[in-house]
Formats: structure tokens, C-alpha cells, sequence
């Protein structure tokens, strides 16, 4: 008479589909997460760009969006807090020479009419690029992908 349960043949036979099954989906599954993290990064920034040329526009007063490259953060001048971004995303900024503030840090600066100083932020991961545009003279915000050039 047999007892209810596994045998050690069975358990290993799951244990052993489990394995292949995962070593098939990882590789498969990594991409699709550095895709997801570089849109809500891309998403992020522009956000944060908007945000600042809503408060120039509201508060009718000069706010500064500051991007730390090296650092992975922005921050709004009418706000204390810096936001984080993924370490996993490479980040430019194309900005005005007035506007850099140091190695790897640099603002874009909106006015109380919507005008700005323009600039590009780029982001990029897992073979792919998001450019985020600030158009200097209406000072909006667009954004775009592209694949990345392994040169």
C-alpha cells in the first residue's frame, strides 16, 4: 500500500522543470523591466519640467528645474525635496552654458511667461533612448524615443 505524498523522483522532476522553466523566462523577462524603468524615468523628468513651468506660470516668478547627473536626482527650486531617479539610467543634459552649475549638474530655468531656456535631457537604458525637450521660446515640454547607438 503506498502513502499519500511525493516521492523524492517526483520532487525532483518539478524541482528540474522549475529550473529550465526559470532559466528560460529570466533572460526574457530583464529587458521589458529596464525598458518599464527607463519610461517611468522619462516620465518622471518630464513631470518634474512640467511642474516647474506650471509654478513659473502660476507664481509669476523664475523656477529652475536642476538635474544632478552623476547624483540621479532633480529638483524644482520652489520645492525643498530632490527626487530620485533609477542608477540604471544613463542621464545627459543639453542645456545653456549660463545654466551649468558644476560637473554633472545643470538647470533649466522657466520664466514667468512660459519662456525658457531650453535643453534636452536624454535618458538611457537597456538599448533604448527617451529625449525629453524644452523648447527655449514657449518653454514645452515633448518628449520621444529612439534606439540607442552602441558607438
Amino acid at each position: 500500500m503506498r502513502g499519500h505524498g511525493f516521492t523524492l523522483l517526483e520532487m525532483l522532476l518539478v524541482l528540474g522543470i522549475g529550473t529550465i522553466l526559470l532559466a528560460v523566462a529570466v533572460p526574457n523577462v530583464m529587458p521589458a523591466i529596464e525598458a518599464a524603468r527607463l519610461s517611468s524615468a522619462a516620465r518622471d523628468v518630464a513631470s518634474g519640467l512640467r511642474f516647474a513651468r506650471g509654478q513659473a506660470l502660476s507664481r509669476r516668478q523664475e523656477v529652475r528645474f536642476t538635474l544632478d547627473v552623476a547624483g540621479h536626482r532633480y529638483q524644482v527650486s520652489t520645492r525643498p525635496k530632490a527626487f530620485g531617479l533609477p542608477s540604471a539610467v544613463a542621464l545627459k543634459l543639453f542645456t545653456a552654458s549660463g545654466e551649468v552649475e558644476g560637473e554633472g549638474v545643470g538647470s533649466i530655468r522657466f520664466f514667468p511667461d512660459g519662456s525658457s531656456t531650453g535643453g534636452r535631457v536624454t535618458l538611457e537604458a537597456a538599448g533604448r533612448k527617451r529625449l525629453i525637450d524644452v523648447n527655449w521660446l514657449t518653454g514645452r515640454i515633448s518628449s520621444s524615443a529612439e534606439e540607442a547607438d552602441d558607438s
